[in-house]
């Protein structure tokens, strides 16, 4: 098999080998026609090179797009990271920005809620002290009606001093220092001021009557002048304070429903006279009437009037009722004079 690598032909070496030297080379090469192998030589040394280029190439394209995608998958990891972190970086920064308004939120229902609590404990502190007051003043009532029935009146007790042999319990009075004695005198004091200060506020009439009653029991001589003193600062007051809005007027529509009533001025005096003996009626719509019966014709008119200065719950109507009737009459009284106006009644019925 001939070597294809090699640049001679196996015959030639023969032939050299059986006839040597220099002549029998010069005759051979002239008589025989040399054979022309650089064609085969040729492709063969040119064939096996190209074989490994295109092998090489491959394999350069292979890698390249190996490492083409290993790069973008690199890349793309890289980005996907930092947009990761962007995301709770913002995330994080956003979380501070809302945690003050929650904290406020809190400290402020916080805070409404202790209001509220203490504003409880306000109420309910007012409302037992109200009805302290109010047991205080029915418990002082009571004991100044028992002492008013004379069947409640202890018997006095039958002089024994002068029956010689018979037992007899001595008399026995309360140790009291001069402090201590002060000291009641200074809690009663202040009961009839809480009295005065009660009907100058709320204008009613009972705080005032405690007064007139403390003025006129015998038992209470040491708070005579106290008492007086409190009734005319609360008379006083009521006198000159001015409750009632002026430009009030009656509510006519809804006090006279289906009547055909317009205006207060069409109130007939007879219906005017019922409104004010009405007590469940606002204070406000009784003094209005006061001021509408000034021009009533009605002949017991004046004994309505002053059945108002009596018995209205309310010293604002009783007041407005007195200045009622005195301008009905032309005759001026103490405010609430009501000895002298009764007598004045009664010399009218003469």
């Amino acid at each position: 098999m001939p070597d294809l690598f090699s640049p001679y032909d196996p015959k030639d070496q023969e032939e050299v080998m059986e006839k040597p030297g220099p002549a029998h080379n010069a005759d051979k090469t002239a008589a025989a026609p040399a054979k022309d192998d650089l064609p085969l030589h040729r492709d063969t040394t040119v064939q096996a090179p190209n074989v490994r280029r295109s092998q090489l190439t491959r394999r350069h394209v292979f890698i390249s797009l190996a490492a083409s995608i290993i790069a973008g998958l690199v890349a793309l990891y890289a980005a996907k990271n930092y947009v990761d972190q962007k995301i709770s970086l913002m995330a994080s920064n956003s979380v501070p920005a809302s945690a003050p308004a929650s904290i406020e939120g809190g400290a402020e229902k916080a805070a409404a809620e202790q209001i509220a609590a203490l504003q409880k404990q306000v109420d309910v502190m007012r409302r037992e002290q109200l009805l302290l007051q109010q047991n205080t003043r029915e418990s002082l009532q009571g004991i100044s009606e028992a002492l008013k029935n004379p069947k409640l009146v202890p018997q006095a007790a039958p002089a024994t001093a002068e029956q010689p042999g018979v037992p007899r319990i001595a008399d026995m009075k309360p140790d009291i220092s001069p402090t201590q004695e002060e000291f009641i005198l200074l809690k009663e004091r202040n009961r009839l001021a809480q009295y005065a200060d009660e009907a100058i506020a709320t204008g009613m009439r009972k705080p005032l009557e405690v007064l007139i009653e403390y003025m006129r029991d015998p038992d209470a001589r040491h708070l005579h002048e106290a008492a007086k003193a409190e009734y005319m600062r609360a008379v006083r007051s009521v006198q000159f304070i001015q409750r009632e809005d002026p430009g009030y007027r009656l509510p006519v529509a809804e006090l006279f429903k289906n009547q055909n009533i317009r205006d207060e001025a069409d109130v007939k005096p007879e219906a005017l006279l019922k409104l004010l003996a009405d007590q469940q009626q606002p204070w406000e719509v009784r003094l209005r009437v006061c001021f509408l019966l000034l021009g009533s014709e009605l002949p017991e008119t004046n004994a309505k009037l002053i059945q108002a200065i009596k018995e209205d719950p309310s010293l604002d109507v009783a007041k407005h009722a007195q200045l009622a009737l005195e301008q009905r009459i032309k005759r001026r009284f103490r405010i609430f004079d009501i000895p002298a106006i009764e007598a004045w009644a009664e010399s009218q019925k003469k």
